[in-house]
């Protein structure tokens, strides 16, 4: 995959989540860090109702090491999980709290390991690489 496709996956996949959080009024809250002082959880609430909207974890280096949304206070939407170099691990697809979609997961390296294919919590199919 050239550093091009590369970039422009990275901005929707990343990117374009956080842009649709611009709309809700939003409230950072840090609920735990690591012995070192970095932050480890953190999670993102609507002010108006209170609902989690967003997940985001921290390696103790200050990695993320993971990131999801939710919808209704249950996981909803794209999840991804990076290993501690900081490349992807996995994606996953969410809707209502049950996986849906397809889920990829990478070797650190960036290849393509594994793919399973979901519909309302059910894996269907799972392909190795």
């Amino acid at each position: 995959m050239t550093r091009m496709i590369r970039m422009k996956l990275w901005l929707v996949i990343v990117l374009l989540p956080l842009m649709a959080l611009q709309d809700i009024p939003t409230e950072r809250r840090v609920m735990r860090k690591h012995d070192n002082g970095k932050e480890h959880v953190v999670l993102y609430f609507d002010k108006e109702t209170g609902d989690l909207l967003k997940e985001e974890v921290f390696f103790a280096s200050g990695k993320l090491q993971w990131t999801g949304s939710y919808k209704h206070n249950v996981e909803h939407g794209t999840w991804m999980f990076y290993h501690p170099n900081g490349t992807l691990k996995t994606k996953e697809t969410y809707a209502n709290g049950k996986e849906n979609g397809v889920t990829t997961q990478f070797a650190e390296s960036g290849k393509k390991i594994k793919e399973e294919h979901w519909r309302h919590g059910k894996l269907l199919k799972e392909v190795t690489f």
